[in-house]
């Protein structure tokens, strides 16, 4: 068995050339045959818009630029801690803005893929209040002196094999993850474990630029436009929440730390003298983010028709959307309009209990998730980056393939597509 990636077993596996060519043969298969309600070409069917110009929000003075890029990749000592997860920006988010990637084995977790903690029983959207005794995220370093509050484990295990109608077959991995040397004792049984993958920062600033009537959701009021569950309302407030739950570092955005009550050593070393990250480099790191610029695709998937059509007809651009409208202000402190391809709608969607999280007893809990930007992703794709929240995905195809509940129609329709649309589609997708 080989896969479409070369990765044996790691990859979507699909049977022999020969035996999806006998099957189509013998079935007379086609998208419209397998109850997709797809046509038999694609010849007339609904184009999404070609992606704009627009890649990257007009700079602030390039000094604060370059400054923003020192304080996203400096090792921090002075302040850090005293419980934390990574001493640098960069240790996550990559080099480049690019985002983490979930370990390709069991084994530990990385810096880069962080367990979120939160008490349930809030509003629908809004953010709880952590776990009452670890906080907002499970810290697995600390400064000398101090004890960590665990160490976080990864099993993966795959699904059985399902077939495509022409004789592929895939399986799915599947993330489990296991808590040890809990410090302070078990997290509460309701508290609920969110693996969270860093995620890609380039486009940011064209993000916090689309107007809020452009993401109205239906009565539900307008999510935050960073997180994956859209819990954050701005860089600053991404920012600012990061530092403090995974860095233990403080700012006027956010005075105090992860730490509880309930964690004495930790509390008390705690200093609310003076905010441990200065307004100046908080928003010179806010205004590097900003500038990120989305990663210029290559000429083929600029010209490729096939791609955002398909992309548009099986479903996937009802979510994903290929434009939205920004109002930014240009170098003349002017306010200028235009479009971004982000490849998102910025709203939360229900894609299936598969993919929901649990709370330490183990029960799976409702979850919505924010509409992944898509932009960037050819650029992510060739660097060993895995996909959705937890990076249980290893390819694109597979984060296709993980959508049930609001994405169920989209996938089933991806799955029903004829082999050569199909890797026509995945072709487009991973250069985009």
């Amino acid at each position: 068995m080989t896969s479409r990636h070369g990765h044996g077993a790691r990859r979507p596996v699909r049977a022999g050339r020969t035996a999806w060519l006998g099957a189509a043969a013998c079935l007379g298969l086609h998208a419209q045959a397998q109850g997709a309600g797809l046509p038999q070409t694609l010849t007339g069917a609904m184009q999404a818009p070609a992606p704009p110009a627009l890649r990257a929000r007009p700079a602030p003075p390039s000094a604060q630029i370059a400054q923003g890029r020192l304080i996203y990749e400096r090792h921090w000592v002075r302040g850090l801690g005293p419980l934390f997860n990574a001493n640098s920006c960069a240790a996550c988010h990559g080099e480049h803005g690019e985002g983490g990637a979930a370990p390709a084995a069991d084994g530990p977790v990385p810096a880069a893929l962080v367990l979120q903690l939160e008490t349930p029983g809030t509003a629908s959207g809004a953010e709880g209040p952590g776990d009452p005794v670890y906080g907002h995220v499970l810290n697995t370093s600390a400064v000398d002196g101090l004890q960590p509050e665990g160490a976080v484990t990864i099993h993966y295990s795959e699904t059985e094999a399902q077939y495509y109608p022409d004789g592929f077959h895939w399986r799915l991995r599947v993330p489990h993850y296991r808590l040890s040397g809990l410090t302070r004792g078990p997290l509460a049984r309701a508290t609920i474990i969110k693996p969270r993958l860093a995620p890609a920062l380039f486009g940011a600033g064209l993000l916090e630029s689309v107007p809020a009537t452009a993401i109205v959701d239906r009565g539900v009021g307008v999510p935050g436009r960073f997180g994956w569950q859209g819990r954050s309302v701005s860089i600053r407030d991404q920012t600012a929440k990061a530092f403090a739950r995974e860095m233990g570092l403080t700012t006027t955005a956010r005075p105090r730390d992860d730490c509880t009550p309930a964690e004495a050593d930790c509390w008390q070393s705690h200093d609310a003298s003076s905010p441990e990250v200065a307004d100046e480099l908080l928003e010179a790191l806010v205004s590097f983010v900003g500038a990120l610029p989305v990663p210029e695709p290559p000429e083929r998937a600029r010209s490729d028709s096939r791609g955002p059509e398909l992309f548009a007809t099986i479903g996937c651009a009802q979510c994903h959307r290929p434009e939205l409208p920004v109002e930014v202000t240009g170098a003349d402190g002017q306010p200028t309009r235009g479009t971004i391809a982000a490849y998102s709608d910025l709203l939360l969607h229900d894609l299936g209990a598969e993919m929901a999280d649990q709370d330490a007893s183990g029960a799976r809990v409702s979850t919505r998730w924010r509409t992944a930007p898509l932009w960037g992703l050819g650029y992510r794709s060739h660097g060993g980056a895995t996909f959705l929240h937890d990076g249980r995905a290893r390819t694109v195809e597979e984060a296709i393939l993980w959508h049930s509940a609001e994405g169920a129609q989209a996938r089933h329709n991806f799955v029903a597509l004829f082999p050569r649309h199909r890797e026509a589609l995945l072709r487009w997708l991973e250069a985009l």
